[in-house]
This record gives structure tokens, C-alpha cells and sequence, in this order.
């Protein structure tokens, strides 16, 4: 993206944050997650301070309170809760603080420090049987990120246990939610044991997992390139919600997901054209929550702060997660 259009990106990105619906009271967790990330760039302390807000409201179980149904890829019936994303958010904030000085750096522990047993606790309370790749994809990377956390405040056998916990996750999955016939991640029910529809953008998400074996992580891959999703080298567009029937719409949160795993399975080729066509996406029609698979034509308000969020970690980061396969 040429310079001047990622500058524009940027100003009117940061824009929607601190004046768009960021500033509305009603927020799902999810919304508060996604929004630390932007925040992270353009006001640390107000990205802590959202992250400890929802946190400060906990109960005792681990759950944390006003959490909604993710629409598309990340459902789970038996509860509404949505995936947990924070912990990624807050290693992710913690990156951004730490390469401000010392200061900044001693905040950023503290508040790594109190989320920790916190964060820990919500992913005791959604850790249950596989039934879902989307959120299970999601619930073994907020392990790795909690892994990276204990490993920031210096301990070692809690990093450990949280790296063991991934890795028990990523193999349930391939054991009981990968199907051979179709190629692909498949949800379950957990009362009758069928299998929900093949070919859904959740089931692209396991991706997020480094021990993913190569042949199912080269399965997904060539998954979001098939006329269902359409890598941009197909379309031109970033990759679409799919309810395994018919195609949705576009959203940058689901692409920002596989930007990640395109880089933690080491594909930066097809990371950077993603991760191009969705920031070029929502510089040419604004910040919505959605967009038209076919066209591109924006949905709804063009002030959506995930959007606008996530744009400008597209902007910045290119880099691999830390515990990105080697």
C-alpha cells in the first residue's frame, strides 16, 4: 500500500476510535478485546483500562459478564459466551507498551500482573469438550498468549502448563472435529455427536495453531483459495464469512485471524496479500462491520471501531506471533 494512502488509513482509523462507537457503553467482550488492540497503538493506558473494566466485573466461575454470540464463525449453542480473545489482546498491548522505555514498561507488567489470574480463570471456565473449530482455534491461541504472559512475569511452569493445555486443544480438534472426506474442520454437537456443516469460515481458523499438522494447515490454505472463500489473488477481495451453504459477508476481525495463521504456518506471501487487500478494502469504503463478498460495498455505519481497530494492527504489524511455527 503506497504511503500516503496507509497515512490516510491510519488517521481516519484512529479517528473512528476515539470519536465512533468505541465510546458507546454497550459493548460485548469481544468488541472490548478487538478495540484494546487499535488502542494499543493510539492510547495504551485507555487499552488497559478497557481490558481491566471488563475484568473488574468477573465472576467468581472465570466467566466474564456481557459476552454475545460471535455471528458466523465462532458460535457455540450450548453457551452464549464469545471466544476468548483478551488474552491475545493483552500480550498484544503489552508488545506495543514495551517498546516505550522503561516506565511504560513497568505498567505494562503490573497490568499483565493483574490480569494474569484473571485471564487464566476465564480460559478454565470455557476450556470443555471440543465442539467448535472457530472457538476452540481461539481458545488454544489465548493459551499461547497466556503462555507468553507467564513467561513476561516469570513463570516458567504456568507457560508450561498453558503451552501443554494448546497443544491438548489443537489435538482434540484433528482427533474429533477434522474430516477427512471433505478436508475440512467440521463443528459437533455435543448431545448427539453429529457433525455441523463442512466448509464454514470456522473451519478455517484452526489455522491459529502452530502443532496443526502441515497436510491439514496446507488443507486450509488451499480451503480459503477454492471458489467458497477466494484467497485475493482469486478475488481481488479478502476472504468472506461462509455458513457452509452460502458465502457472507466480510469482515476484517475474521481476516485479521487468518493473517495471523497464514504467518504462524509460515505463509507470508498469502499474509501479506490478505492482509493488503483488507486494508485497502476499508480505505476505499470506510470502516464498516461488513462488506459485500462480490463487491466490496460497504454494510451499515462506516464508524465500526473492531474495524477500525484492526486496521491499524493490519497497518503496523506484520510480524509472526511469537510462537509462530519455526
Amino acid at each position: 500500500m503506497h504511503a500516503d494512502v496507509s497515512a490516510e488509513l491510519w488517521k481516519s482509523a484512529t479517528w473512528v476510535l476515539d470519536t465512533g462507537r468505541a465510546n458507546r457503553p454497550a459493548r460485548t467482550s469481544w468488541d472490548i478485546a478487538v478495540t484494546s488492540i487499535g488502542f494499543a497503538y493510539t492510547d495504551p493506558a485507555r487499552a488497559w483500562g478497557e481490558l481491566r473494566g471488563l475484568f473488574e466485573a468477573q465472576r467468581p466461575d472465570g466467566q466474564v459478564p456481557h459476552q454475545t454470540f460471535i455471528p458466523g464463525y465462532a458460535q457455540r449453542p450450548a453457551r452464549p459466551v464469545s471466544p476468548p480473545l483478551h488474552a491475545v489482546a493483552a500480550w498484544e498491548v503489552y508488545r506495543r507498551s514495551a517498546g516505550h522505555g522503561a516506565a511504560p514498561l513497568r505498567h505494562a507488567l503490573a497490568e499483565l500482573d493483574w490480569l494474569y489470574p484473571r485471564l487464566s480463570a476465564q480460559q478454565e471456565f470455557l476450556t470443555d469438550e471440543v465442539e467448535n473449530p472457530g472457538f476452540d482455534a481461539i481458545l488454544g491461541a489465548a493459551d499461547l498468549a497466556l503462555a507468553q504472559i507467564a513467561g513476561a512475569l516469570g513463570r516458567p511452569s504456568d507457560a508450561d502448563r498453558h503451552r501443554d493445555r494448546a497443544h491438548a486443544v489443537t489435538a482434540a480438534m484433528v482427533r474429533r472435529l477434522w474430516d477427512p472426506a471433505t478436508r475440512t474442520f467440521r463443528s459437533r454437537d455435543a448431545r448427539t455427536g453429529e457433525s455441523g456443516p463442512a466448509h464454514t469460515a470456522g473451519g478455517l481458523l484452526p489455522l491459529l495453531l502452530p502443532d496443526l499438522p502441515g497436510e491439514l494447515a496446507e488443507a486450509i490454505v488451499d480451503e480459503m483459495a477454492s471458489e467458497r472463500f477466494g484467497l485475493p489473488v482469486r478475488t481481488g477481495l479478502p476472504v468472506p464469512e461462509h455458513d457452509g451453504t452460502r458465502r457472507g459477508p466480510i469482515r476484517i476481525d475474521l481476516n485479521w485471524l487468518l493473517c495471523r495463521g497464514l504467518l504462524v504456518h509460515g505463509r507470508r506471501a498469502e499474509a501479506e496479500q490478505l492482509r493488503a487487500a483488507a486494508t485497502g478494502l476499508v480505505h476505499a469504503n470506510g470502516h464498516h462491520a461488513g462488506y459485500d463478498p462480490d463487491t466490496g460495498e460497504g454494510i451499515g455505519p462506516s464508524s465500526d471501531e473492531r474495524t477500525a481497530a484492526l486496521s491499524l494492527d493490519l497497518l503496523a504489524d506484520r510480524s509472526a506471533p511469537a510462537y509462530a511455527r519455526a
